[in-house]
């Protein structure tokens, strides 16, 4: 019944309107419930099971379509009061040669007009398609192909030949012919448990009881493999009761200075952690959303390390040089939610480099050179030589008139050039050229 609700999720989970219902591949091998409870069921679809025998769907009046493809169906019985049918599959199953004789239960249902017996045994008898075709008179398609009206009058013609003629092979076969007639029109036969064959010398590589035991290995198989899947699942995800829980606070300091500092990102939140452009603050930034109330942060700081607490988880980061905790801040973004924590450090480095002094020319002084005239120089001291005031330029010299190839000559302060000119003592003297 569960499986009957899933399949009608498109239906709401209501079974007892159902119109169509999909149920393949679920290795059924009994068909049970669905005339008790889906009783208005237009399109049925039953391919891929290990269904043995149609039964149980006589109550429903309205059925259309039934596809029981790729089943171990030997015989069509039970679908005489399904007034409504129109379409029946009975692709790849194990009707022999003797089910032909079943297929005369069809002529009950006026509304048959499309068979496929494609894949089964019975389709390699040289008369099959004759003997449907004249068994059951309103068939339109057999097999995906049309009934043309000279094959069905050619059908009928040869249908007590062809009836004779497979009774006679089938007499000579062994099989029994009653037991073969019998066309079952019970409202619930009970199914024979003993229609499976066990016996191995009885079975081949594509028999009923070949293809029910393969299934019911593959079952077993997927069953075990489903439950090693999920108790695996379970060992890896919580075993069964591992689950995270929120911090309520801080976990207590550490008494060992030397003890090892854990970094901690529970919250997987953005973080960045730097110096200032001065170069005297650590800050951390951290992205904790905007959205977040301030009263679910809690921040401490410590010399050496950082925590920070947002609804439950920790943050925590060891810096890599000391601070001052109790000039530390923290200031939270009303745009971005951005949560600073700005600590300054113990130790500044001033690492800037000293501010440049306006340049300023020294004082001009007048320095003597013998009795000749005097020339105006600027105070200076080279490294290891003492001030050059008041030393006589021709000591400097060292008594040498030639430096290249001009001579050394005095000039004069009076007038130089034109008559006309002013003397001003201020004013250098010109040397002359060389």
């Amino acid at each position: 019944m569960d499986l009957i609700r899933k399949r009608a999720e498109h239906n709401e989970g209501c079974v007892t309107t159902l119109e169509e219902i999909t149920l393949h591949q679920e290795d059924l091998e009994k068909i049970t419930l669905l005339g008790q409870v889906c009783r208005h069921l237009k399109i049925l679809y039953l391919q891929s099971n290990l269904i043995l025998k149609i039964e149980n769907l006589h109550r429903m009046k309205e059925l259309e379509y039934l596809n029981l493809a790729v089943n171990n169906v030997q015989k069509i019985e039970n679908l005489q009061r399904c007034e409504s049918l129109k379409k029946l599959d009975l692709t790849v199953n194990f009707i022999p040669k003797a089910g032909l004789l079943s297929v005369e239960s069809l002529q009950h249902n006026e509304f048959m007009d499309d068979l496929y017996l494609m894949g089964n045994p019975c389709t390699d008898w040289e008369g099959y398609r004759d003997y449907v075709i004249a068994v059951v008179p309103t068939l339109k398609r057999l097999d995906g192909k049309e009934v043309t009206p000279t094959e069905r009058i050619i059908a009928k013609q040869n249908y007590p030949a062809l009836r004779q003629r497979l009774e006679d092979e089938l007499e000579a076969e062994g099989v029994d012919l009653e037991k073969a007639k019998r066309i079952e029109d019970a409202y619930n036969a009970p199914l024979d448990e003993d229609c499976v064959e066990t016996d191995p010398n009885k079975t081949s590589a594509w028999s009923i009881e070949t293809r029910v035991k393969d299934h019911r290995e593959m079952r077993a198989e997927k069953l075990r493999n489903d439950e090693k899947k999920k108790s695996n699942m379970d060992k890896l995800c919580n075993q069964g009761e591992r689950v995270k829980t929120r911090r309520t606070g801080f976990d207590p300091l550490p008494t060992d200075p030397n003890a090892r500092i854990y970094q901690k990102n529970e919250g997987e939140w953005t973080f960045k952690l730097a110096e200032s452009e001065d170069e005297r603050n650590m800050v951390l930034d951290v992205d904790i959303g905007k959205f977040i109330d301030i009263s679910l942060v809690d921040v401490d700081i410590q010399p050496h390390w950082v925590r920070m607490l947002c609804k439950g988880r920790l943050l925590q980061l060891e810096l890599f040089e000391e601070v001052n905790p109790d000039q530390s801040n923290a200031q939270r973004s009303h745009t971005t939610g951005h949560l600073v924590i700005t600590m300054p450090k113990v130790k500044e480095f001033h690492t800037t480099a000293k501010p440049k002094q306006d340049f300023k020319a020294p004082p001009v002084q007048k320095v003597s050179v013998g009795n000749k005239g005097s020339v105006l120089t600027p105070p200076y001291k080279a490294p290891g030589l003492n001030s050059i005031s008041g030393t006589s330029v021709a000591n400097i010299m060292g008594g040498r008139k030639e430096i290249g190839r001009c001579d050394m000559k005095a000039v004069q302060t009076n007038k130089i050039g034109n008559d006309d000119s002013d003397s001003d003592d201020e004013v250098p003297p010109l040397m002359a050229n060389c």
